[in-house]
């Protein structure tokens, strides 16, 4: 019992660590929480929320403090003389004040509050931009993706390639110890190894690049020995395009920033009135002939109307308008060129699809022609060399079989990508 007890927690030990399994969506979502420029849309909402703060702050009381001591060469002097009981005051040429003003908005159109709008839109358009770059990244993380997929792919082929030339090399060399074959059959056998070795480490070492730009990207360190996991693509079914693109919402974004710049210039026709005070100390006050430190005030209301300001705000809403014609024909423009994109996209994924059906039946011919070359290699009718150069052509039809798949994927992918849907699986 004990001997069988140890056995299996040797087996178990002995077990292989389990390999981890990546997604193009795990990838992606670590692109959005890890990558640099993802981590600039948080401080953008903090930038924003301070900015909002700022604007609104026009609506609180405002407060200013002054102080002043000056000494003049003269002071007011009364044009008639002194006599009898009246006696005139002598005004110090050294005059002091302190004062405190306040002062409250009481009615600006709205102008605050749009202000505060203006900051949380041009936030979010901010933040929108951003996105358009993330997915950006996101494409280059796709080309990566796929590269190694498809250097993965490369590296499968060649190695039954490479099982076939082994099991060809040992039946060969019987037959050359037996006189049966020549040597140099056996060494253009073992030339098309080594070549394939080759292209094996080169392959290799494609991939252990393709891993290291993808934990550079993602700021996570990957082996190679990670497995990528062949998305699993269904394209959305319909002609009309959904405008889910962050391009797209970028453009509304920016309209509706000059819908609150152009309420923001309406307040701009009409005055201000806003309630005011200010409280002093020091000599002389609004009386000049009290030359005695004393405390003064003054409170009001003021009314503003800038005329000019009344007579611009129609030409700057002229401005607006023609802007937001300007974002309606750039949408339009990039509308255009993303339908014309989907459209190449679509051709291409329907050339795949042909080829992958042609590729079956190629393959098919192909290992009929080796499988001859093979036994008449044997029987020492052909060269090597002319059965490698069939058992080349298989590979070849194997290698591109296995492009035209992965480029399928990747053209399903690109479709859905370029439509704007993140979500692959």
């Amino acid at each position: 019992m004990v001997t069988a007890l140890l056995f299996l927690i040797t087996l178990i030990g002995l077990q292989p660590e389990p390999v981890d399994t990546l997604t193009l969506d795990d990838i992606h979502r670590e692109i959005v929480n890890n990558y640099p420029l993802a981590q600039k849309i948080d401080l953008q909402n903090e930038i924003t929320e301070l900015n909002k703060k700022i604007a609104g702050s026009a609506g609180y009381p405002q407060l200013n403090f002054s102080a002043t001591a000056t000494y003049q060469s003269e002071v007011t002097d009364l044009p008639f003389p002194s006599g009898g009981q009246f006696t005139a005051p002598e005004l110090s040429k050294d005059q002091y004040k302190a004062t405190v003003e306040a002062s409250q908005t009481i009615y600006n159109s709205g102008a605050i509050g749009i202000k505060k709008e203006i900051e949380e839109i041009n936030g979010q358009g901010k933040n929108k931009a951003t996105e358009v770059q993330l997915r950006q990244i996101r494409d280059q993380v796709n080309q990566v993706f796929f590269g190694i997929l498809l250097a993965q792919e490369q590296l499968r082929v060649i190695s039954t390639l490479m099982e076939n030339l082994r099991t060809q090399i040992k039946e060969v060399s019987s037959k050359v110890e037996h006189g049966v074959l020549l040597p140099s059959q056996r060494y253009t056998l073992e030339a098309e190894l080594i070549n394939s070795r080759q292209d094996s480490t080169e392959i290799r070492s494609n991939i252990v690049s393709g891993y290291q730009m993808l934990s550079d990207l993602i700021g996570e360190e990957l082996s190679s020995e990670s497995r990528l996991e062949m998305p699993q693509v269904d394209l959305p079914i319909g002609e009309e395009m959904p405008k889910q693109r962050p391009e797209f919402a970028l453009f509304e974004n920016n309209r509706k920033a000059l819908s609150y710049q152009k309420e923001l210039v309406e307040t701009e026709k009409w005055p201000t009135l806003s309630a005011f005070g200010s409280a002093s100390y020091g000599r002389p006050g609004y009386n000049v002939f009290d030359d005695e430190f004393h405390a003064f005030y003054m409170v009001g209301l003021r009314l503003r109307w800038n005329f000019w300001n009344a007579q611009n705000a129609t030409r700057k809403e002229q401005i607006i308008r023609k802007q937001q014609k300007t974002i309606s024909e750039e949408e339009r423009a990039f509308e255009r060129q993303l339908k014309a994109r989907l459209s190449e996209i679509r051709e291409q994924i329907r050339l795949f699809e042909k080829k992958l059906k042609q590729d079956h039946q190629i393959i098919a011919l192909r290992k009929k022609v080796v499988n001859e070359k093979q036994s008449q290699m044997k029987n020492g009718n052909v060269t090597a060399t002319e059965y490698i150069t069939e058992l080349n052509k298989v590979t070849q039809a194997r290698l591109s079989q296995m492009i035209h798949r992965t480029k399928l994927v990747q053209s399903k992918i690109d479709y859905k990508t370029t439509l704007g849907i993140s979500e692959h699986r």
